[in-house]
């Protein structure tokens, strides 16, 4: 008897997103996302993602969601077109997976809203800083992806304020 025999009806009807696990989900994401591939990441979001910067507590509180959400990460490829994102450690369940990361970039693209409020050109600096993403999960897809990184040295590395 075959896997696909031994399965339910309603399991062999479910999308592929709903049998991946947290852990593929976010991993297919991450190689997206140091790929530079935005469209990827997108299929492995669900329709309500909500993309939460920790730093925007201080002044807006409020997660991106919506093209604000979907805008982020095409304008930060353009800004940082090859990029080294080293996944460190990795902590996963059913519902949520946690990465400790490092972003290293050189920044020769412009870098446009709505990452900062005004556009910032090309420095041609290399940067590096390191975060941590918790990745909420739903039906094997992102919900929410709550990014906690060191800013402080990202700004100053681009010579920015917020």
């Amino acid at each position: 008897m075959n896997n696909e025999t031994r399965k339910t009806p309603s399991e062999r009807n479910q999308p592929l997103t709903a049998s991946r696990s947290a852990l593929q989900s976010v991993s297919e994401y991450v190689a997206a996302m140091t790929a530079g591939d935005s469209v990827q990441m997108q299929a492995l979001r669900t329709p309500d993602y909500a993309l939460d910067f920790v730093f925007r507590d201080a002044s807006e509180g409020e997660p991106s969601v919506g093209d604000e959400a979907q805008a982020f990460w095409p304008a930060w490829f353009a800004g940082f077109p090859e990029v080294d994102y080293e996944v460190t450690r990795t902590i996963a369940s059913e519902a949520i997976v946690v990465t400790q990361w490092t972003f290293t970039g050189t920044h020769s693209g412009p870098i446009d809203p709505p990452i900062f409020e005004k556009r910032v050109e090309p420095t041609g600096r290399t940067i590096r800083f390191r975060g941590v993403t918790v990745y909420d999960m739903s039906g094997g897809k992102i919900q929410r992806e709550a990014v906690y990184m060191d800013l402080a040295t990202l700004m100053v590395e681009l010579e920015v304020a917020l």
